[in-house]
């Protein structure tokens, strides 16, 4: 077996079926034929591999070392696959992870709650995974090579093969000790005297932090430049310098002052995608999440069974609730 037309594809698309599902009679079930059928095509498989990919036993089949090797291989050529359906057809395949590049913010907090309500969107077609994008431009970059399936960033794309649309916003403020705050007549006093730290990494937020100071007539005498929050953060407790903090009222900051000059600095995020991938299910989740909002349907939010109903786990792999317990204790008394 030289070349690629002496694979039998199909025989591959079976092994991979069942190595998804964990289970022969699931993926018999989702290819539509019979468990026996589909067992004999994975034994012919493992001849003309010369590998043994399962391990069999009376629980049912698990894979063995080669075959966790093969099933990382070829995973993501049928990912792949199920996004080309989807690309030429009206029907919903699914079937394939999602990757949603974040861009690093001076607020993970809104984009990381956005992309976890998209994963209850998602959850019963594939899994969600994350990846940190160090700049707007590297972000770009990576959607139109494929790399992420959609971005959340703080900067609206000018690409005209991209798409996107304002998901949220947050206010940002200026933050220093109570005792620093205090000994100022003047927050525009403070923030030219006192060293103001900026990101490294942030540019897009460092040059709106400028744009604002500057409309304002407030020039800092001296900025410091790190990517270590912490490092900051402590320099900001001993009354060292002022930091930006992103205004959430479910944080807590003791002995500090979080304050503004006549008005917070707005940022927005916006959720960013390819035009072409409009039709795949991933992305059609992804707009219908904007345009409704998980949050306004709590009960769907906080539902504990949706992951196990999403995974199509046995029922017999689960413990009894607590209330089919109470339930029956009330049938045996009446």
């Amino acid at each position: 077996m030289r070349k690629l037309k002496d694979i039998n594809w199909n025989h591959l698309y079976c092994f991979y079926e069942v190595s998804k599902a964990q289970s022969l009679k699931k993926a018999a079930e989702s290819i539509g034929i019979a468990p026996s059928t589909l067992s004999e095509q994975l034994k012919k498989l493992e001849s003309k591999f010369h590998q043994k990919l399962f391990e069999r036993s009376s629980k049912g089949l698990t894979l063995s070392n080669d075959g966790l090797i093969l099933y990382d291989r070829i995973k993501d050529i049928f990912e792949e696959g199920s996004k080309l359906l989807e690309h030429y057809s009206d029907d919903v395949v699914g079937g394939y992870s999602v990757t949603v590049g974040i861009e690093e913010t001076i607020s993970y907090d809104l984009a990381t709650e956005f992309t976890s309500q998209y994963w209850d969107l998602y959850a019963q077609y594939g899994i969600v995974n994350t990846q940190t994008q160090s700049e707007h431009s590297v972000l770009v970059d990576n959607l139109i090579y494929d790399n992420i399936d959609w971005a959340i960033s703080v900067v609206a794309p000018k690409r005209k093969s991209l798409n996107y649309q304002k998901i949220d916003s947050f206010e940002v403020a200026f933050c220093c000790s109570v005792e620093l705050f205090d000994m100022f007549h003047d927050v525009k006093d403070l923030l030219r005297n006192i060293p103001i730290a900026m990101s490294t990494w942030d540019k897009n937020l460092n040059r709106k932090i400028l744009q604002h100071l500057r409309k304002n007539k407030v020039e800092p005498k001296e900025k410091i430049y790190s990517d270590h929050p912490g490092y900051v953060q402590k320099l900001c407790e001993r009354s060292r310098c002022v930091m930006l903090l992103p205004i959430n009222p479910l944080e807590d900051y003791p002995n500090m002052k979080i304050f503004h000059i006549k008005s917070p600095i707005e940022v927005s995020l916006y959720a960013i995608w390819k035009k072409q991938n409009e039709g795949l299910i991933s992305i059609r989740e992804l707009q219908k999440l904007i345009n409704s909002r998980l949050e306004d349907t709590p009960s769907r939010y906080e539902d504990v069974e949706l992951q196990i109903e999403a995974s199509d786990i046995d029922d017999d792999l689960l413990k009894p609730y607590l209330f089919d317990k109470d339930e029956e204790k009330e049938d045996s008394n009446e």
